[in-house]
């Protein structure tokens, strides 16, 4: 399928895109669709800033260079070269989908019967896909070639570094439970795709063609191209293969890339690609293929083919390239001829129908809620969307979702000041959510990025936040504790009498007392986030009784106050109490078992 640009139209709201509103997305026939701006094309990012590309990690990374200038001509000169093109390579926008002549991909293998229809009730585009009488890949391995000769310095060579290094990441089963969704989907054989060693040998299957790609280049030199790499790599399994064809920067496309501009023709509006997959027929017999990719340079459609889409500055650069590099190579797994292995025909408007088309760009505005993130192969950390799994009926990014969330440290903060709390999911799946009970009055946590903000008000106390974070798989409920201090203030309890410095003494051992209360300095009382109750510029501490000394942040000054109004000493346990609910003036206070009484209940300062 194609992958289509991100379009103008729903806003998807991600943190990790900063230098552009990404528009929701409008999937058609294989496409993905790009995050195009009210004036057209976005720019691309400024090269300064691609300097630092993502780092990843490709031992022993060998690549042949070859020039094929001359055999390409002669392939196409002899019309060797019948492109099976997938339907929708040259869409016609319909609405928010596409209408194109399937009969070409129908052409180059006829399909068996569909299978029945999932007996199981669903609404479009939340329906399974389905195997249309052809086969899967049951051993995918890559082949990547890099057409053109500007990939052997600057940014071409950290791009190809990239790439190496993500199709060389996926299949090692030890840290790529992403690829083992595409497991589950089984041909005729009963068996589907097996996982264990990388896809792609970066010391073996690596080749750049340094002959220029045509001006513009159509599907069918894409084709030729790829058998003409065939006969170089000597692929005979071609059915397996997966040659992955990335053009270098500047090339232009006949049937519609998202970064056609400059001096490119530019694609229609809102019908530009970002990649697609498909198959050339091969000199082995009628019914024999090899599937390939196009995966033009990604960053010249800037922001449109999902550059900064999930990681933010230098370190999202290259999102696209992963993004609809693995969106491609899934597809070709699960329906390597297209349409004849996996796909929801009756998506074919909506998203697309395959495996990746359903949740692409955060499958808006299709109403897939699935998710996207970052997938850690063994070669470094990608960018990565999420593919629809029949097994769950959603779009998953693992077979085996982790979610772990470490409970914030205990925080302290003050009335009115404004707090930042950033918590950290560790997690396998994506996108989480977010959501927050009892949390200091004023704060609330963004339910997309988790982070709390605000500024406590209307109380000071001790509060126990329980923040609960979940992905498309569980749940996780933290707990923690928030101490917020006040403002200096009166504390007052029984009688309305009020927590008085006796005669407003700073003498250590000076006896805290109830007194009428006068609004001046020994009753102008702060509760402190280290939960200290100071006055006169000491602590009120407790033993049999209460009385003044110099802080030290100790448990025998260490408060909590309850919702129900008591003052528990974290030493003792016991409640600062007004003695038999005396109202006399200068009757010392005690700490005594609580019993949830009113000699027991405190205002707060």
């Amino acid at each position: 399928m194609k992958i289509r640009v991100l379009t103008a139209g729903a806003v998807i709201t991600t943190a990790a895109v900063a230098a552009a509103s990404v528009a929701g997305a409008v999937p058609g026939i294989g496409a993905v669709t790009y995050a195009a701006s009210a004036a057209g094309m976005p720019a691309a990012p400024a090269a300064a800033n691609m300097a630092a590309a993502p780092s990843v990690r490709v031992p022993g990374m060998r690549i042949r260079v070859v020039n094929l200038r001359r055999q390409f001509a002669q392939a196409l000169a002899r019309k060797r070269v019948a492109a099976g093109l997938r339907a929708g390579v040259v869409p016609t926008m319909t609405g928010r989908g596409t209408a194109s002549a399937r009969a070409v991909a129908k052409a180059a293998a006829a399909p068996a019967a569909p299978a029945a229809a999932s007996a199981k009730s669903c609404t479009e585009p939340n329906c399974d896909v389905s195997r249309h009488g052809g086969a899967v890949q049951h051993a995918p391995h890559v082949y990547l070639v890099l057409w053109g000769p500007e990939w052997s310095s600057g940014l071409g060579q950290s791009v190809a570094a990239y790439l190496a290094g993500f199709y060389e990441g996926l299949g090692q089963t030890s840290h790529d439970s992403w690829s083992q969704v595409i497991s589950q989907y089984a041909d005729a054989t009963g068996k589907g795709a097996a996982f264990g060693a990388p896809v792609l040998d970066s010391g073996d299957r690596i080749v750049n063609d340094t002959s220029t790609p045509p001006d513009p280049v159509t599907p069918g030199d894409l084709a030729a191209e790829a058998l003409a790499m065939a006969a170089k790599f000597g692929i005979t399994d071609t059915a397996d293969a997966q040659v992955v064809i990335a053009s270098q920067s500047g090339t232009c496309f006949s049937d519609g890339f998202a970064g056609n501009g400059g001096n490119c023709a530019p694609a229609p509006q809102g019908s530009g690609y970002c990649g697609w997959h498909s198959v050339a027929k091969t000199s082995q017999g009628n019914s024999a293929y090899l599937p390939y990719i196009n995966l033009p340079w990604q960053l010249d459609a800037g922001y449109a083919c999902g550059a900064n889409f999930v990681n933010a500055g230098s370190a999202g650069l290259f999102d696209g390239w992963s993004l609809v590099g693995g969106h491609e190579y899934a597809e070709t797994v699960s329906d390597p001829n297209p349409d004849t292995g996996y796909i929801d025909l009756g998506d074919l408007n909506g998203s697309g129908g395959e495996i990746g088309d359903k949740c692409v760009w955060g499958g808006v505005p299709f109403g897939v809620s699935d998710p996207y993130g970052d997938v850690t192969l063994s070669t470094g950390t990608f960018a990565m969307q999420s593919l629809w799994s029949n097994a769950a009926g959603r779009c998953v990014m693992t077979t085996s979702p982790k979610l772990y969330v470490p409970a914030p440290a205990t925080q302290k903060s003050v009335l009115g000041r404004p707090v930042s709390l950033q918590l950290r999911a560790v997690t396998n799946t994506g996108a989480q959510s977010y959501e927050a009970t009892g949390l200091p009055p004023g704060l609330s946590v963004n339910a997309s990025t988790g982070k709390v903000t605000g500024k406590p008000s209307v109380t000071a106390g001790t509060f126990r936040p329980r923040i609960r974070v979940s992905d498309y798989a569980k749940t996780v409920t933290v707990v923690f504790t928030w101490f917020v201090s006040s403002a200096a203030g009166a504390v007052k309890g029984y009688g309305a009498k009020c927590v008085d410095d006796s005669g407003g003494r700073t003498g250590n051992g000076n006896k805290i007392d109830i007194w009428s209360c006068t609004g001046k300095a020994p009753q102008r009382i702060t509760f402190m986030a280290n939960r200290e109750l100071q006055v006169a510029g000491k602590c009120i501490t407790g033993g049999m009784t209460a009385f003044l000394e110099p802080c030290r942040d100790a448990p025998d000054q260490a408060w909590t106050r309850r919702a129900n109004g008591e003052y528990v000493l974290a030493a003792s346990g016991k409640c600062l109490t007004d003695p038999s609910n005396s109202t006399a003036n200068g009757t010392r206070l005690t700490l005594t078992t609580c019993e949830n009484t009113a000699s027991q209940h405190w205002s707060l300062p």
